[in-house]
C-alpha cells in the first residue's frame, strides 16, 4: 500500500488549496471528493477582498478572471423595518460561482501533481499523527502521514470521528440558487427579515446568487403548514417581508439545477483536530454568512496549515508542536472574526436590533465601514 504524505478529504476551497501548496513542494498528495466534480454548492459565492493575493500565489488569478469573476466594491444593508446603509468594501471583492471556482482549483491541484479522485466518499479514518493513518473508501484503503478534514459544513465523518458539535441541534436552515435579472454588480447586498437574512451577489455570466439563512421554526410558521422551510417558494415568501429585498426579487428567474439547501447549520467552534485528523475550512469552524468572509477564510486556513504541514513532513517539528502551532495560529487569525460574526448574526435575526444597528451605521458611516473591515482579513493590493 503506497504511503502518501497527505490525504485531503474534500475538494472545496480549503482542500484543493492545501493540495496545490503541498503538491507544488513535491509532496505526494491524494485529494478525495465524494461528489462528481464540478457541482453547485450552498454558498454565497462572494469572495472577500483578501482572496486576490491568495489566488495569485496559487497561480489561478488569470483563470479566475477568464471565468468571468465580477469585481465588487460596495456593500448594501437593509432591514424589514425600512432602514438601509450603503458601505464601502476595503478593496475589490469578487463574485464567482463555486461551480466555476472549485473546478479551477481542482484542475490546478492536478496540474501541481496531486492525485485527484472524485466520486470517492471516505467511510473511515484510523490512526494518528505519530503512527500514520489508514483512510478507507468503499473499495480500498490508503495510507498517509497526514489527513486533512476539508469536507465542509457537516458530514457523516463528523459523527464517525465523534465530533461534539455534530450531536448538538442547530435551528438554522439555509438555501441558495442562481437567478437572472437586473442587479447592481458593484455591490453585495444583505437584507434582514424576521428570523433571518438574505444576500445577493453578482457572479459570472450575468447571474445573481441569492443565498438566505433563517431560524427554521420562524420560517416554517411564516410559510404555513403546506410548505417545508427548505422549499424555495415558502422561503421566498418569507424573504419578501423586507420590501427592499422584495423589489430586488421582482422579475428574477431562477436558473434550473442551481438550488441547494441545508439544515442544522452550525457556527460552533468545531475543533482544530479530531482523532488527529487536521481540520481546515468550514470543517474547523464557519463564520456567520452575513460577514461575507467564509470563502476567504477557507482559503486562509489552508494558508495557515500548509507551512506547518511542510515542516512536519520534513521532520522539522513533531506532532505536539504541530498541534500547538496550528491551534495558536488559527485562533489568532480567525477567532475574533468568528466571535464578532456570531454577535452580528444574532443581532440581524431580530428586527429591532437590526433596525438600531443599521440605523446607527447610516448615521455614522465610519462605524459601518469599520465593521465591514473587522470581519475580514488583511488586504494586499492586487489590481484586477
Amino acid at each position: 500500500m503506497t504511503l502518501h504524505d497527505a490525504i485531503i478529504i474534500g475538494a472545496g476551497l480549503a482542500g484543493s488549496s492545501m493540495a496545490i501548496q503541498l503538491a507544488e513542494r513535491g509532496h505526494s498528495v491524494l485529494l478525495l471528493e465524494q461528489q462528481h466534480f464540478p457541482l453547485h454548492k450552498l454558498c454565497g459565492e462572494f469572495l472577500s477582498v483578501e482572496v486576490t493575493e491568495i489566488f495569485g500565489r496559487l497561480g489561478i488569478l488569470d483563470a479566475v478572471r477568464t471565468a468571468g469573476a465580477v469585481p465588487i466594491q460596495k456593500a448594501s444593508l437593509s432591514t424589514s423595518t425600512g432602514e438601509s446603509f450603503d458601505g464601502q468594501l476595503p478593496g475589490t471583492a469578487l463574485g464567482l460561482s463555486r461551480y466555476a471556482l472549485d473546478k479551477i482549483l481542482w484542475d490546478r491541484a492536478s496540474e501541481a501533481g496531486a492525485r485527484c479522485l472524485d466520486r470517492t466518499p471516505v467511510t473511515a479514518v484510523r490512526g494518528s499523527l505519530d503512527d500514520g493513518f489508514v483512510v478507507s473508501t468503499a473499495d480500498r484503503q490508503y495510507r498517509s502521514k497526514l489527513v486533512f478534514g476539508a469536507y465542509g459544513k457537516r458530514s457523516r465523518l463528523d459523527g464517525q470521528l465523534g465530533r461534539a458539535f455534530a450531536a448538538k441541534p442547530s435551528p438554522f436552515v439555509a438555501g441558495k440558487a442562481h437567478y437572472r435579472g437586473h442587479h447592481n454588480v458593484k455591490a453585495v447586498e444583505l437584507h434582514a427579515f424576521p428570523g433571518g437574512y438574505c444576500g445577493l451577489s453578482a457572479i459570472e455570466s450575468g447571474l445573481i446568487n441569492v443565498c438566505w439563512i433563517g431560524h427554521a421554526g420562524l420560517m416554517q410558521a411564516a410559510a404555513g403548514p403546506a410548505r417545508s422551510s427548505r422549499g424555495e417558494l415558502s422561503s421566498l415568501a418569507v424573504l419578501r417581508r423586507n420590501h427592499f429585498l422584495a423589489s430586488r426579487l421582482q422579475g428574477m428567474d431562477r436558473v434550473g439545477g442551481s438550488s441547494r439547501s441545508l439544515s442544522r447549520i452550525s457556527f460552533a467552534l468545531k475543533g482544530h483536530f479530531d482523532r488527529d485528523v487536521w481540520m481546515i475550512g468550514d470543517t474547523a469552524g464557519m463564520i456567520a454568512p452575513l460577514c461575507g468572509d467564509g470563502m476567504a477564510m477557507a482559503l486562509g486556513s489552508a494558508d495557515l496549515a500548509a507551512p506547518i504541514a511542510k515542516a512536519f513532513l520534513s521532520n522539522s517539528l513533531d506532532s505536539n508542536v504541530l498541534r500547538r502551532r496550528y491551534r495558536s495560529d488559527w485562533n489568532r487569525v480567525f477567532l475574533r472574526r468568528l466571535q464578532l460574526g456570531r454577535c452580528l448574526h444574532q443581532g440581524f435575526l431580530h428586527p429591532s436590533i437590526a433596525r438600531l444597528a443599521v440605523g446607527l451605521c447610516n448615521r455614522q458611516p465610519a462605524l459601518g465601514n469599520a465593521l465591514i473591515r473587522a470581519t475580514r482579513g488583511s488586504v494586499q493590493a492586487w489590481a484586477l
